[in-house]
């Protein structure tokens, strides 16, 4: 009789319905990365564009140490933009103004589970000659074969960094570099590096034509350690 009667009041205990502050939270949206494992970040392929150009952003965490993730734009809010340009719609671009003043600043920025995030980059005149970018080897004339410039990138206050091999944000080495648009000389030079090869000669000429950048009579090193002179890059 006790024992019938306990079962009884265990299935009326199971009949009544929870409080509402006893529910258990649905679980993380994982795709989002909660709070408290990363930091947002927006990606733009440079950080100097001309007059006019479509510029693509691509919002981030860092998940070091395994590198950085795509963030899901379903993840982020709070989108804004200041400067003269203009967020596409589906926040996957923005487009500079065709008459922004050259010098102009712009800065995108989004927040991520409570954290800001932002990407700038300078306006230049659509017609102005500048090395600024990520460039990747097409050819090398003159000169035996080498392993290949996967990645030189010139950036605006006129750093500059060499990879053979690219993985996540590794470099073989990186500098500061001049260059005179009106005699085409160029100079880099070396201030750190993870690989630096012994067999460099970073003093030559820089010709842009055609959407090319051709790096004429220097040589960026290879792993062999062959010395070369006579090199043309075709990036």
């Amino acid at each position: 009789m006790k024992l019938a009667a306990a079962l009884f009041l265990l299935a009326l205990a199971a009949c009544v319905p929870k409080a509402k502050g006893d529910s258990v939270p649905p679980p993380p949206d994982l795709a989002c990365y909660p709070a408290g494992w990363h930091f947002p970040l927006l990606a733009t392929d440079t950080k100097i564009y001309r007059q006019g150009a479509v510029v693509r952003i691509t919002p981030q965490v860092d998940i070091s140490p395994a590198g950085t993730a795509e963030l899901p734009l379903k993840c982020t809010s709070g989108w804004s933009v200041s400067g003269p340009a203009k967020l596409s719609a589906d926040r996957k671009s923005v487009t500079i103004a065709a008459d922004a003043p050259v010098g102009a600043i712009v800065t995108i920025g989004f927040r991520h589970a409570g954290q800001p995030a932002q990407a700038q980059f300078k306006v230049v005149a659509k017609d102005e000659i500048v090395l600024t970018g990520r460039w990747s080897q097409r050819s090398l004339e003159g000169c035996s074969a080498a392993e290949p410039v996967r990645e030189l990138e010139f950036r605006p206050e006129n750093g500059f960094s060499v990879t053979f091999l690219p993985f996540e944000t590794y470099q073989d080495y990186w500098g500061s570099y001049a260059w005179d648009p009106d005699t085409g000389r160029i100079r880099l030079t070396v201030v750190g590096g993870n690989f630096v090869p012994g067999n460099l000669d970073l003093e030559g000429e820089a010709e842009l034509a055609g959407g090319r950048l051709r790096l004429k009579d220097l040589f960026l090193g290879s792993r062999d350690g062959a010395p070369r002179s006579g090199c043309t890059y075709v990036f």
